[in-house]
């Protein structure tokens, strides 16, 4: 979908692809591990069989094999996903999940490897759609150069012995998106010079937020989506004190840019998400976040002509934040106050206030 334009093919080679010829079969399967830049591992409740190499089965086998090209980066990265099994295989489980789930815990108190639990297939494809992502940035980072642009606004002073840092690679970004006009070709160049230097979890999510900004306002939606996923998937479990605000901020300019791409209905799924998690903060920034995502969903649920559960979601921002004194919150509250009123006068129209109004574009400012 977005490698090819720029020049990158992902070719996927699977066990089953391997041409037969003469040998141990694993042996020319390991081959062709051997090879390739990313390793793929999906888990179930199988765990296979031997193959004459000494190993309980040809996935242990691959598995130390990627584990030793990975060491000598002579693989690039290492994908790995657990398929969860359904509670009646959990209950009574065979030889093969027993073992699988003992591998499972190894890489759980190993804490070596990064891994995703999956229940349905699209959560698959939408985890490993993040990682094509990265890998194609990877290669963008290695291969792309400043545009003539961002060369007349990007340039670092040159200090001997110092190179640019974080700081001012995000303040470069941040400029160039609030810059009149902007340039978001530049900020997306910018922020990703951030994120190869950010030293924290918080500072990469400031800087995959500006990237994600950037693809937002240059179309590139789906690229934005994967964007904000990241950030809640590094961050779903950071213990950084900044870390949930990012994944509450994440959360919610995916919401609008899913709306943005006509998916209202995964846009109320991921409102429901940030409201979900935070509903009960106390702290300003999560409030904020909360209090946006019920204006957008009550905006989302009124463009699909339900009025009723729209007036239902005006009426939770009035009680959850009717009394609040933060002028952010406050703002906000105003907004709803004439959605509902203006609803109502037209005795509950289906014409609704347009999102575009009040539904703001990606927020990318660190608060």
């Amino acid at each position: 979908m977005h490698a090819e334009p720029r020049s990158v093919s992902f070719e996927p080679v699977g066990w089953e692809d391997t041409i037969a010829g003469v040998g141990r079969p694993q042996q020319l399967i390991n081959d062709d591990l051997s090879q390739c830049d990313y390793a793929v591992f999906v888990f179930h409740d199988r765990w296979g069989t031997l193959t004459g190499g000494g190993y309980t089965s040809g996935t242990e086998e691959e598995w130390e094999l990627a584990e030793k090209l990975y060491s000598e980066a002579k693989i690039r990265n290492i994908a790995l996903f657990f398929k969860s099994p359904d509670a009646r295989q959990v209950a009574d489980p065979g030889d093969g999940l027993k073992k699988v789930l003992r591998f499972k815990k190894k890489i759980e108190s190993g804490k070596k490897y990064l891994f995703k639990s999956y229940l349905e297939r699209q959560e698959f494809s939408d985890v490993l759609e993040v990682h094509l992502a990265k890998w194609l940035r990877d290669h963008d980072a290695a291969a792309t150069s400043l545009s003539p642009a961002t060369l007349a606004t990007a340039t670092p002073k040159k200090t001997p012995g110092a190179s640019p840092g974080f700081d001012f690679w995000i303040s470069e970004s941040s400029k160039l998106l609030e810059g009149e006009p902007a340039d978001y070709a530049g900020a997306l160049f910018c922020a990703g010079k951030a994120l190869s230097v950010a030293e924290s979890d918080v500072q990469w999510a400031v800087a995959r937020n500006a990237q994600a900004t950037a693809d937002f306002y240059l179309n590139n939606l789906t690229a934005s989506v994967i964007g904000f996923s990241e950030i809640v998937q590094r961050l779903g479990s950071s213990t950084e004190e900044k870390g949930p605000a990012w994944v509450a901020r994440a959360l919610f300019n995916k919401g609008v840019t899913l709306r943005q791409l006509g998916r209202s209905e995964d846009a109320l799924a991921v409102y429901d998400d940030v409201i979900g998690r935070f509903g009960t903060a106390t702290e300003l920034p999560l409030r904020e976040q909360v209090a946006g995502a019920l204006v957008n969903k009550g905006f989302a649920l009124g463009q699909l002509g339900r009025s009723e559960d729209a007036l239902a979601v005006y009426d939770d921002v009035i009680g959850r934040f009717g009394t609040a004194t933060e002028p952010s919150l406050k703002k906000k509250v105003e907004i709803i106050q004439k959605a509902m009123h203006a609803m109502k006068k037209k005795k509950v129209s289906k014409k609704q206030p347009k999102a575009a109004n009040h539904a703001k574009a990606p927020r990318h400012k660190k608060r």
